[in-house]
């Protein structure tokens, strides 16, 4: 038996429908549709632009207070509106890692902190990045060297950080930097929040292999933050700095548990339905090899379905872990499964990826034979990366295995 909509969900719908109908760029989600270069001006303004009408309308936002900026809406809600941006997708959102700020500010911020910077995140106003990696402390993130020395009411910063994500897009940036050189370590650290114009800030390209450069490296020369910007306690900014990385291993998915609208719409290509395959089916039944298609090869069918479980394994994992990092009962080690198991799986999918087209994985953006404008091989190739970022793989082995199974320390 098929149950039918009530009428106020029926006009939601209708409403929400009427709204992109009127929002999305013009030949959205047709052939014809070109999109704007990633990390252009053009994409740039198309984000922001977007995301303001998004938070405008009343359909994101959801899961914070309203003197914050959040938007109430009843469950039933949230989920039409999360139904129809999917299935119609969205241009990506803007607002950088300022999901992560939102997390921090919420469990750590006060409340000056957090009615200034939410709002602005919220309505994709103000873009974020994040400054923790150096040189010599990735991993070991205790470890770094960025100092700040107070004056009065400000702490001058120097040093260098490196591998941060879309460096050139923030306006805002966030921090950790060490605040005390004689205290033992994680408690000899700080964090801070500043504006990207601040004198003495500087950025510029790590290029990878792919020939992009979608991280950089920020310096700090004598830069002066106000003591206003400091989250949380000082020397307390490493506690600060794990609820960040909670919600930076949880990725979008930590988003969609919170019931955000747009987790699962931020896409400049396809509608998303159950598993999140539909453009590997798309290329396996478009793609041929000895008279067949891709997709009658009983292999390859049971690795696509076996992501699509996946997936949706993590998105409801990812429900979960939004209700522990509201509920302010995370511990830190949730997420790790979730950062692994997601990058992992991206490795495997972009080596599918790559087998389906066969040789032609090896020509690359900028060659007009290259299936897809390049975006496979490209996509392979960066997957390699996220093994790396938000902590290494290796390194999320060793907090699953030791501190959520329970097993003994290796010597």
């Amino acid at each position: 038996m098929v149950t039918k909509e009530s009428t106020e969900t029926e006009v939601l719908r209708a409403e929400v429908r009427a709204f992109l109908d009127q929002n999305l760029p013009e030949k959205w989600g047709t052939p014809d549709y070109e999109p704007p270069e990633l990390r252009s001006d053009e994409a740039i303004t198309l984000s922001k632009s977007f995301t303001k009408k998004l938070y405008d309308a009343g359909y994101t936002g959801f899961g914070l207070p309203t003197e914050y900026g959040g938007k109430e809406r009843p469950a039933s809600e949230r989920a039409v509106i999360r139904e129809e941006l999917g299935r119609r997708g969205t241009p990506p959102l803007s607002g950088g890692l300022g999901r992560l700020v939102v997390e921090t500010l919420m469990q750590w911020g006060t409340d000056e902190q957090k009615k200034r910077y939410i709002p602005k995140i919220l309505s994709g106003e103000e873009s974020w990045i994040e400054g923790f990696s150096e040189p010599n402390a990735g991993s070991d993130l205790a470890n770094v060297q960025t100092t700040a020395v107070r004056d009065g009411d400000e702490w001058i910063v120097n040093g260098q950080k490196c591998w941060t994500s879309s460096w050139q897009l923030g306006d805002w940036c966030f921090i950790l930097s060490r605040t005390d050189l004689n205290a033992p370590r994680h408690r000899n650290l700080s964090f801070f929040l500043f504006d990207c114009n601040t004198p003495g800030f500087s950025r510029g390209p790590l290029r990878q292999m792919t020939g992009d450069a979608p991280f950089g490296e920020l310096f700090f020369d004598d830069m002066r933050v106000p003591h206003e910007n400091m989250v949380g306690e000082e020397g307390r900014g490493w506690y600060v700095a794990m609820t960040t990385l909670i919600a930076e291993r949880g990725g979008g998915q930590v988003a969609a548990g919170s019931g955000e609208a747009g987790g699962a719409a931020q896409a400049m290509r396809a509608v998303r339905t159950i598993g999140n395959v539909d453009n590997l089916i798309e290329l396996a039944k478009e793609t041929k090899r000895y008279g067949k298609t891709i997709w009658e090869d009983d292999t390859f069918r049971k690795r696509i379905v076996q992501l699509a479980i996946e997936n949706e394994a993590q998105r409801v994992y990812g429900i979960r872990l939004g209700g522990i990092i509201r509920s302010g009962k995370a511990s830190g080690n949730e997420a790790v499964m979730t950062k692994m198991t997601r990058t992992e799986q991206g490795k495997r999918r972009g080596d599918m990826e790559t087998e389906i087209i066969g040789a032609y994985s090896q020509l690359m953006r900028g060659d007009p034979r290259a299936p897809d404008e390049g975006s496979y091989t490209q996509s392979m190739l960066s997957s390699r990366g996220t093994t790396i970022f938000m902590g290494t793989n290796e390194i999320c082995r060793n907090i699953l295995s030791e501190r959520i199974l329970g097993l003994p320390r290796g010597n």
